[in-house]
C-alpha cells in the first residue's frame, strides 16, 4: 500500500527495474527519478519484482512493495519513507477463482526505457539532457558478444575510428579529425571509464567491453566539464559496480573461424561476491582472446597479424554509512599484435612483401577510487585516478634508410609511456541534477623516443620526447527554468594549462614552458515536449593547449593552441505508446588553428597548425517496435568537413578533413522469439554503409578509403542460466579499404590500404549462476 498527499500532477517515469533485493531496487528508483527513499534502520532484505513501464513515482513504489508488508509515505517533494504496514493491512485478500487457461505468452521486444546517463558527471535522465548523446545499453547483459570500439562505431552515429589494428587506433566524433597519425598532439576525443580520464594523447587502449553497463557518447565540444582535448566529444564507458547483496557470476567460452585466416578463441569470467551483506562487496572480470590473423607474408609467415588480448578488472564497493559509498578498482589489459594489417595493393590476395615484422604492444593499467556521500543538502563526489599506459611498436623503415645515413634493411623501434593523474571534486544538490560545481587537477606525461637499427645491429636515436601537461580547473553547470517548459543550461570551465617539453638526446624535462589560461563556455536552450521528447539548441567551445613538436627533428617548432566552437540543434521524440522513437540533429562547427600530426620527409611524425576548418552535418536515428517480436532500427549521418584556410595560404586540391566519411548509415532488424516455455532468444541482421573519406591533409599523401557496405547477422538462444550464441561478421566477405595507411616510412613509395577483416563465424556458450 502507498500513501501520499494530494499534489500537483506528477511526472511519469519510464522505468525498467529488474527483480532483486529491495536495496538495489530503491537505488535504481532513486537514480531514475532523483527522489530519495529512507527507512528507519537497515533496509529489509526482501526481494522485489521487476517493474517496467511508464508511471508516477507513487505507482513505481507501490508495485515494488506490493506483497512485502511495506508501504511508502511521501514526506517531501523528493523524499519518501518506507514503513511497515499495519497488520490489518497485511491480511491476505481472498483468493480469486483461477483464470481460464491461456496460450503461452509471445515474447516481444521491450519498449525503450528512459535511460540514465552519467557522462555529464551526475545522474541525468537522457530525456532531460540538452545535448546530442548516443547511448548503447548492455541491458540485459549480452552473453554472446564482446564488442570492441570499432564494433561500437557501427552501432552509433557520429563515431569513427581508424583501423591500424587493436591498440593503435584513434577515435573521432562528428568529423572533428585532425590526423590519422599517432603523433603527440592531444586527442580530440576524451575516453572516460566511469569517473576516470584514461587518455590524453595516447591511442585508444581499446578496452574490451566485458561486464559493462553501457557506453555513452557525448557529441560536440565538452570543454566546460572536461577541459582540453574534448573537442569532438566524450567516449564514456560505464562499468557494472559490485552488488552488495547478491552472489553471482558467469563464464563464456567462444571460438571463431576466419575465412582465409587462423581460428581464434576466447574466454571470460565474471564474479560478484558480497563480503559483508549490504556493506562491502567485490566484483571481478578476467578475460583472454586470441584473434586469428589473415595477412600472409610473401615467402614468409602465414596469417601473421594475429592478436592476443588479455585483461582483468577488479572493483570494490563499500557502504560505510547511509548515503555514503566508496568505489575503488583496478583495470589491466595487454594487447599484443604480431604484425600490422595493411596491404601494398588492393585485390583478393591477402599477401604483402614483408622483410621485417611490425608487432605492437599496448599495456594499459588504471587505478581509480571514487567517494560519494551527502553533506546536508549537498552531494559530494571525490574521484581520483591514475593511468599507466605503455605503447611499443616496431616498423620497417628500410625505404627511408638513406634519410638516416643507413643502407639495407632498417628497423624502427618506438617506445612510449603515457601517464594521466586526475583528481576531481564535485558538489551537486541532493536529490537534484539541476547544477554542479567542481575543481580539477590533471597531469599528463608522455615520455619515449625512437631508434633506427640497421642489419649490423647498430642503433641510432632519431627522436626523443618528454612532455608534461598540468591543468588546474574550476568548472560548473546549472539549469534554470525561464518559461513554462523552457529551460536554459549554462556551463563554463576556467583552466590554466602549463606545458613543458623536453629537448636534447635524453628525455629530460627542460625549462621550455608554455602557459595558457582558457575559458570554455557552453549555453543551451531546451523545450520540454512533455512525455514525448525534447528540443534543444546548444553552443559550446573547447580548446587544446599548444606545445613543441618532438625533439631531434629539423622541422621541430612550436605549435599554437587550437580552439573549436559548435552550434547543435537537436530533437529527441517518441510516440505516446513508446513504440517509435526518433533522434535528429543539425550541427555547425568552426575550428581555428587546427593542430595536426603530419609526416616529415624521413617518415617521422611531427605536429603543426594546419589552418582553419568548418564542419556542417546532420544525424538521424530511429527505432520502431513493429510488433510480434520485431524491432527495426536505422540511422545515418551526412557531413561536410573541410579546411577553409591553410596556415601557409597554399591552395589544396582536396580540402576535406581526414578520416571522417561524408556519408554513413546503418539499418538493423531484430526478432525476439520464444521457442517453448524454456527456450527464448533473439536474432538480428544489420548492414552498414561507410562513405568515402581521405587519409591526410597532405596532397602527396592523399589516399581514398571507405565507400563500402558491410553486413552481419547474429542469434542468441537462452534457457535458464545457459546462453548459446552464433555470429557472422562481414557476411558478404567484403574487401573494402577501411583505412589507407599502415607504415609511415613507405607510404609515399607505394599505395597502402587496410582490408576489412574477412568473414568471421563466432560460436559461444555462456553459463551464469
Amino acid at each position: 500500500m502507498l500513501a501520499s498527499p494530494a499534489a500537483a500532477r506528477e511526472p511519469a517515469w519510464q522505468v525498467d527495474i529488474p527483480a532483486g533485493p529491495l536495496s538495489s531496487a530503491i537505488d535504481r528508483f532513486s537514480a531514475i527519478t532523483g527522489i530519495s527513499v529512507g527507512f528507519q534502520g537497515d533496509m529489509p532484505r526482501i526481494a522485489t519484482p521487476r517493474v517496467t513501464g511508464r508511471m508516477t513515482s507513487d505507482k513505481i513504489l507501490q508495485k515494488l512493495l506490493d506483497g512485502t508488508g511495506l508501504y511508502a509515505v511521501r514526506v517531501g517533494p523528493a523524499l519518501y519513507r518506507i514503513e511497515y504496514a499495519p497488520r490489518a493491512r497485511r491480511a491476505p485478500l481472498p483468493s480469486p477463482p483461477p483464470p481460464p487457461p491461456s496460450p503461452p505468452p509471445i515474447l516481444v521486444a521491450p519498449p525503450p526505457i528512459d535511460i540514465i546517463v552519467t557522462a555529464q558527471k551526475r545522474l541525468q535522465s537522457l530525456s532531460d539532457v540538452p545535448l546530442s548523446v548516443a547511448v548503447l545499453s548492455f541491458q540485459p547483459l549480452p552473453r554472446s558478444r564482446t564488442p570492441s570500439t570499432r564494433d561500437i562505431s557501427l552501432d552509433l552515429e557520429g563515431l569513427a575510428t581508424t583501423n591500424m589494428g587493436p591498440g593503435r587506433n584513434r577515435q573521432f566524433i562528428r568529423g572533428i579529425a585532425d590526423s590519422p597519425f599517432n603523433g603527440l598532439s592531444q586527442s580530440t576525443v576524451a575516453i572516460q571509464v566511469d569517473d576516470a580520464r584514461v587518455t590524453f594523447n595516447a591511442p585508444d587502449p581499446d578496452l574490451r567491453l566485458i561486464d559493462v553497463e553501457r557506453v555513452e557518447i557525448l557529441k560536440g565540444p565538452q570543454g566546460p566539464l572536461y577541459g582540453s582535448g574534448a573537442l569532438g566529444g566524450i567516449y564514456h564507458i560505464v562499468t557494472r559496480k559490485p552488488d552488495l547483496d547478491s552472489t553471482f557470476g558467469s563464464v563464456r567460452l567462444s571460438g571463431e573461424a576466419l575465412q582465409d585466416g587462423q581460428p581464434g578463441t576466447g574466454a571470460e569470467a565474471i564474479l560478484n561476491l558480497p563480503l559483508i551483506d549490504g556493506t562491502l562487496a567485490v566484483r571481478g572480470a578476467i578475460y583472454r582472446f586470441m584473434n586469428g590473423g589473415w595477412i600472409n607474408n610473401e615467402g614468409g609467415q602465414r596469417d601473421s597479424n594475429s592478436t592476443e588480448t588479455a585483461g582483468m578488472r577488479m572493483g570494490v564497493r563499500w557502504r560505510p554509512a547511509d548515503h555514503w559509498t566508496v568505489d575503488a578498482g583496478f583495470i589491466f589489459q595487454n594487447i599484443h599484435s604480431r604484425d600490422s594489417q595493411y596491404m601494398l595493393a588492393s585485390g583478393h590476395k591477402l599477401i604483402r612483401p614483408h622483410a621485417i615484422a611490425e608487432p605492437n604492444e599496448n599495456d594499459f593499467e588504471l587505478w581509480h577510487g571514487t567517494i560519494k556521500g551527502e553533506i546536508g543538502a549537498l552531494e559530494l563526489t571525490s574521484a581520483t585516478s591514475y593511468v599507466d599506459h605503455d605503447f611499443d611498436t616496431i616498423l620497417d623503415a628500410s625505404m627511408m634508410a638513406a634519410a638516416f645515413g643507413l643502407t639495407g634493411p632498417v628497423r624502427f623501434d618506438e617506445r612510449r609511456r603515457y601517464s594521466v593523474l586526475n583528481q576531481e571534486v564535485r558538489l551537486t544538490p541532493t536529490g537534484s541534477n539541476h547544477w554542479l560545481v567542481g575543481l580539477s587537477y590533471l597531469q599528463a606525461t608522455t615520455r619515449g623516443g625512437g631508434q633506427v637499427t640497421d642489419d649490423s645491429n647498430v642503433a641510432q636515436t632519431v627522436e626523443t620526447y618528454d612532455r608534461r601537461v598540468i591543468e588546474y580547473a574550476a568548472f560548473g553547470e546549472g539549469r534554470v527554468q525561464i518559461a513554462d517548459r523552457l529551460n536554459a543550461t549554462l556551463g563554463a570551465r576556467l583552466f590554466h594549462s602549463v606545458t613543458q617539453d623536453g629537448t636534447g638526446t635524453h628525455p629530460i624535462i627542460s625549462p621550455v614552458r608554455i602557459s595558457k589560461t582558457i575559458l570554455s563556455p557552453s549555453a543551451s536552450l531546451s523545450l520540454d515536449l512533455g512525455e514525448q521528447g525534447l528540443l534543444f539548441l546548444r553552443y559550446a567551445r573547447s580548446m587544446r593547449p599548444g606545445g613543441l613538436a618532438p625533439a631531434n627533428m629539423a622541422a621541430s617548432r612550436q605549435f599554437d593552441a587550437d580552439g573549436l566552437s559548435s552550434l547543435d540543434l537537436g530533437l529527441r521524440r517518441s510516440s505516446q505508446d513508446g513504440r517509435f522513437s526518433l533522434t535528429a540533429s543539425l550541427y555547425y562547427t568552426r575550428w581555428n588553428a587546427i593542430q595536426s600530426d603530419y609526416l616529415l620527409s624521413n617518415g617521422l611524425i611531427s605536429t603543426h597548425n594546419a589552418g582553419r576548418g568548418e564542419i556542417v552535418g546532420s544525424e538521424i536515428s530511429t527505432q520502431w517496435i513493429i510488433g510480434k517480436g520485431f524491432t527495426l532500427s536505422a540511422g545515418g549521418s551526412a557531413q561536410s568537413a573541410r579546411l577553409t584556410h591553410t596556415a601557409t595560404g597554399v591552395e589544396l586540391d582536396d580540402r576535406r578533413l581526414p578520416v571522417a566519411p561524408a556519408l554513413a548509415g546503418r539499418i538493423a532488424l531484430t526478432k525476439h522469439f520464444r521457442l517453448s516455455d524454456d527456450w527464448q532468444g533473439q536474432a538480428a541482421i544489420q548492414a552498414n554503409y561507410i562513405g568515402k573519406a581521405r587519409l591526410s591533409l597532405d596532397d602527396d599523401l592523399d589516399r581514398e578509403m571507405g565507400n563500402y557496405t558491410v553486413a552481419s547477422a547474429n542469434a542468441e538462444l537462452s534457457r535458464d542460466a545457459w546462453t548459446l550464441g552464433v555470429r557472422l561478421d562481414n557476411l558478404l566477405n567484403v574487401r573494402g579499404d577501411s583505412f589507407a595507411f599502415g607504415n609511415p616510412f613507405s607510404i609515399r613509395a607505394a599505395p597502402q590500404y587496410t582490408p576489412l577483416r574477412p568473414r568471421t563465424l563466432t560460436l559461444s556458450v555462456a553459463r551464469s549462476w
